[in-house]
């Protein structure tokens, strides 16, 4: 009876606590959804304002989310391999 009770407190408390978390998932989720660069910036702005407690799986979906970012970023800047074949738009 008294291990129930302690699991039961200890998940609530925290759920409380992941509320952080969850708006951080969020987030990444919508960052990794965009198509554009300028989608993920707008999407970015959604992060929570106040401090939200850095754990090793709140680092982990920060870290996915600003990859997410990063590869939008770099499908949107243009090559500088000289070797890279030329894009038919691009020629005019």
């Amino acid at each position: 009876m008294v291990r129930r009770f302690v699991i039961c407190v200890a998940l609530v408390a925290g759920a409380c606590g992941n509320r952080g978390e969850a708006q951080l998932e969020e987030v990444r989720d919508a960052v990794c959804n965009c198509k554009t660069a300028s989608c993920a910036d707008e999407a970015m702005k959604a992060v929570p304002p106040h401090d939200i407690q850095s754990t090793p799986r709140t680092q982990h979906v920060a870290r996915e989310m600003l990859d997410c970012l990063a590869r939008l970023y770099s499908q949107g800047r243009p090559t500088t391999d000289p070797d890279a074949p030329i894009e038919a738009a691009t020629i005019r």
